[in-house]
């Protein structure tokens, strides 16, 4: 199984606006995804451009367990998505780099041991924020997603995380120039595998050696 983080599970419940927590429906602590992981969003790649279903959507609400219903937060009665969909995966990115970041503080050990056992290497925890980035560019989700998101998770992490900031950003400029898609998953994949530094790896992203295809943009 691709390892993947709560948020993305039918296990997972965010109730921060409510109560002030986030749950887990199997009892776990929410962090990296368990055995008992279930895919909230499966087959929504797939379906990204076709019709969708509201629990697809972030103006979804399941409140069955606590008050009976399921709301939408723009008052339609939720079942097929409407014009006003927006998608809820393309938020992924900010719980991936959140966790990145918290491995690169070397201050946080949970997951460690999977991460560890997984990538059959010992990590440091600039490694450990290495590899969470790999796995999501593994996800296969709409490198424009990553685009968008970057744009506003940079401003919070960027000086947090000098190096990856850097690898992103060299990844973004080539979209800038010359709307090329960077190969983010082998980009980090050498930074784990082939002793490759983060200055190795922005200079071949700049050159164009991360090439990955170029981006539609009309995504």
């Amino acid at each position: 199984m691709v390892s993947r983080f709560c948020i993305e599970c039918e296990n997972f419940e965010d109730r921060m606006e409510i109560d002030g927590v986030v749950l887990c429906a199997r009892g776990h602590r929410p962090g990296v995804a368990c055995q008992e992981f279930q895919d909230r969003f499966e087959g929504g790649k797939a379906t990204a451009s076709k019709t969708r279903f509201c629990i697809e959507c972030k103006n979804f609400e399941d409140r069955t367990d606590i008050d009976g219903v399921v709301v939408c937060a723009r008052g339609h009665y939720p079942g097929v998505s409407c014009l006003e969909f927006r998608d809820r995966t393309v938020d992924i990115f900010y719980s991936y780099i959140y966790w990145s970041y918290l491995y690169s503080t070397g201050n946080v050990d949970e997951g460690k041991a999977y991460w560890e056992a997984k990538l059959s290497k010992r990590l440091s925890p600039q490694e450990l924020a290495y590899a969470v980035l790999m796995e999501y560019f593994s996800l296969g989700l709409d490198q424009s997603h990553f685009i968008r998101c970057w744009n506003v998770a940079r401003k919070i992490y960027g000086q947090k995380m000098p190096f990856i900031k850097e690898i992103l950003d060299a990844a973004l400029e080539r979209h800038k120039l010359f709307g090329e898609r960077t190969d983010l998953k082998r980009v980090f994949s050498d930074l784990l595998y082939t002793g490759k530094s983060s200055g190795d790896v922005v200079v071949g992203i700049s050159k164009g050696f991360y090439k990955g295809g170029v981006i539609n943009h009309g995504e």
